[in-house]
């Protein structure tokens, strides 16, 4: 309807003069109107039928059956038709009777702004409702589209409403077995995941409720009809059915690995995993590469008693087991890991991790997996267990031979012992001490020159706390420029008592940073050596008021172990440096003896939950337990929760189950970005 043409308004009256006084009250109320005369109410049906009225206005003079036979042909005809009755007074109880027969008021002449109020208030209305049922019919258009774009998607799509399952795709079912939808709609939908994967998806949907997920596939296995498990990548979004909102998980088999002739005689024939002769390639390649930040481990994996297992069964079926225990392996590794089939029953795995902990508790958990299946052998059921020889790699003076050596030197340890068990030989442990990978002079002249450089490793937050967070690393450059970890040069300076220096050049450094970047949080460990040193916190007072940093940017941080070992002087410290601004931490925390009791004795504002405990976290009710009565502790004392060394979308998900609000590791990519969406 054009400005010039007016909105249409019919007005039944016997009085010309009604019909201008209306128009009037309108077009002083800026609403133009276009005002179509009937005086004979028995015309008013005719009318309705060929106008594009937006408004009734029927003129009652006391006769109220006028205006009902008028309310009787609008919801005929036209309804939803605002009507207002137009009478020489208007009392409440007037008023209230016209309402209730039908109109939307009844309005007088004699005052002209309630009646233009009125209109106008009726007009809106009105607008608003056609413009509701516009977009309501070009919803259900785009539903309906929608749905047959569903119904005819390849992925396998299931809808999710408050747990339930609302509607599922006919990909879905065929991918997975199923006849009929009827079968699960109404069901709870962890029912369709294997056990293992319940706690993921379980946390991927809470977040997605919350509106805290956005992008991150997960790795899960849904249960078929047939009783086995199909390993897919689930994608977790906040979608409607039926106009109500829920949320849409669309299932997309893991891509398996194309096996070409070249790629398959580089393969067991049962297992489909790396053979000995690629397996070392790969393992050589690997080696020789760039240093990974962390800890390099080589695992020796081998069932237990599976020679006198193998003579109970025939070949074939021995072959299952192996494809079982495979699979099992195949579910444990990361990405990143290069594993392989050493021997007949041998396997091999290269992993990468934050720390040695990190690999035994990974060990730990595959160990756990294998001791709790049930293998299926024929007509039996068989038990089995296995042990892992773990040896950590050392550049400086591993080969691969060396280090596959005492991998298997650990696992051999193990299985005379019993079985069942982890060993680890760490780099520096009884089986090769070797030289010290970076030499003492090496590191006095790095401190003397600024030889050092500081890598700022991103906190990002689970609750959509906008905070720039940063976890303060070092390295060392060579003489080449090459960086050197940690891992290299920290025990040689701990040996030769440089630690508190090596603190405080990445104090100094850290503060010279606040001020040309100034980040939220800046997260800076202390060394053992440092916690009972009283000059610390003058210095560091000084700096501060030095450089003008506000002390709040900083946190500093002790592992728990040295909490509990200095329980008294790690007090001291942090009641120190929170006097004057500074926050505190306890790193690691959940590997000491009495993680819950150094939280009692010493004040901190964030605590850090162990790396370790990523390892299995998504398939182990026993880990999340503890994770999850750690969060809840520290949050009954107004502590802030952080879980290091996060890898994946999976652990994201249940961290978010367990309510941990900030998460740092490989899964948090670059310095800005924030892995979950801000409220």
């Amino acid at each position: 309807m054009s400005a010039q043409a007016g909105i249409p308004v019919i007005v039944v009256t016997q009085r010309e003069d009604d019909v201008e006084a209306i128009s009037r009250s309108l077009r002083n109320a800026g609403q133009a109107a276009h005002c179509q005369w009937v005086q004979d109410a028995r015309s008013l049906p005719d009318v309705l039928t060929a106008g594009r009225a937006q408004l009734l206005t029927v003129a009652v003079d006391g006769d109220m059956d006028r205006l009902m036979h008028a309310i009787d042909a609008r919801d005929r005809l036209a309804p939803g038709l605002p009507l207002l009755a137009l009478d020489r007074e208007a009392s409440e109880k007037t008023i209230a009777r016209a309402m209730a027969d039908g109109a939307q008021d009844l309005v007088t002449l004699d005052e002209p702004q309630r009646l233009s109020a009125v209109a106008v208030r009726e007009l809106r209305a009105y607008w608003t409702l056609r413009e509701v049922k516009t977009a309501r019919a070009e919803n259900k258009a785009l539903q309906e589209q929608l749905a047959g774009l569903i119904d005819e998607a390849a992925d396998g799509i299931i809808y999710v409403a408050e747990g339930i399952i609302a509607n599922i795709n006919p990909a879905w079912l065929e991918l997975f077995g199923y006849a009929d939808a009827d079968d699960l709609i109404g069901t709870p939908i962890l029912d369709v995941f294997a056990p293992e994967s319940r706690a993921a998806i379980k946390g991927a949907l809470v977040a997605c409720n919350q509106g805290k997920w956005s992008g991150h596939k997960i790795s899960v296995r849904v249960e078929s009809s047939d009783g086995g498990s199909l390993a897919v990548q689930a994608d977790v979004e906040n979608s409607q059915h039926e106009g109500e909102p829920c949320v849409r998980i669309s299932m997309e088999p893991e891509t398996p690995t194309v096996v070409t002739p070249a790629i398959a005689e580089h393969r067991h024939p049962v297992t489909g995993l790396f053979l000995r002769e690629h397996f070392v390639e790969k393992l050589e390649e690997t080696l020789a590469g760039p240093a990974a930040p962390g800890a390099t481990i080589l695992a020796y994996m081998k069932p237990d008693d599976m020679d006198e297992t193998r003579d109970l069964l025939d070949p074939i079926v021995s072959d299952q087991l192996m494809q079982d225990m495979a699979r099992m392996l195949k579910n444990s590794v990361k990405s990143n890991d290069l594993y392989g089939q050493f021997g007949g029953d041998i396997f091999m795995v290269l992993l990468s991790r934050g720390t040695m902990r990190d690999a035994r508790a990974w060990a730990e958990d595959l160990l756990r997996t294998v001791r709790r299946h049930v293998f299926e052998a024929g007509d039996k059921s068989i038990p089995m267990t296995c042990t892992v020889g773990l040896a950590q790699y050392n550049p400086h003076n591993d080969d691969v031979n060396s280090l596959m050596t005492k991998a298997q030197h650990a696992f051999r340890d193990g299985r005379n012992d019993g079985g069942d068990k982890v060993i680890l030989l760490e780099k520096d442990g009884s089986v090769d001490r070797g030289a010290p990978a970076v030499a003492v002079e090496k590191v006095k002249h790095a401190l003397m020159k600024d030889g050092f450089r500081l890598v700022f490793q991103p906190v990002a937050s689970m609750m959509g706390k906008s905070r720039r967070m940063f976890d303060v690393l070092i390295r060392m450059m060579s003489d080449d420029g090459k960086e050197i970890m940690p891992a290299d040069f920290l025990p040689v300076a701990r040996q030769n008592g440089l630690m508190k220096n090596i603190d405080r050049w990445v104090i100094g450094n850290s503060i010279v940073f606040c001020v040309k970047d100034r980040p939220t949080l800046l997260f800076i460990r202390l060394s053992e050596e440092s916690i009972p040193d009283r000059t610390l916190v003058p210095w560091i007072d000084k700096q501060l008021k030095a450089y003008n940093v506000p002390a709040s940017q900083l946190v500093f941080q002790i592992t728990e172990h040295n909490a509990e070992e200095h329980l008294k002087e790690a007090k001291e410290l942090a009641q120190q440096v929170k006097a004057f601004g500074c926050g505190f931490a306890i790193e690691h925390f959940g590997m000491g003896h009495r993680p819950l009791q150094v939280l009692e004795h010493i004040p901190t504002d964030y605590i850090k939950v162990d790396g370790s405990l990523m390892e299995g976290l998504v398939r182990n009710r026993e880990i999340q337990k503890r994770v999850r009565l750690y969060i809840e502790s520290a949050k009954a004392k107004n502590i802030e929760t952080i879980a290091e060394r996060v890898e994946d979308a999976n652990t994201m998900a249940v961290l978010w189950q367990l309510g941990v609000e900030f998460i740092q590791g490989y899964y948090v990519q670059g310095p800005e970005e924030i892995v979950l969406e801000t409220a």
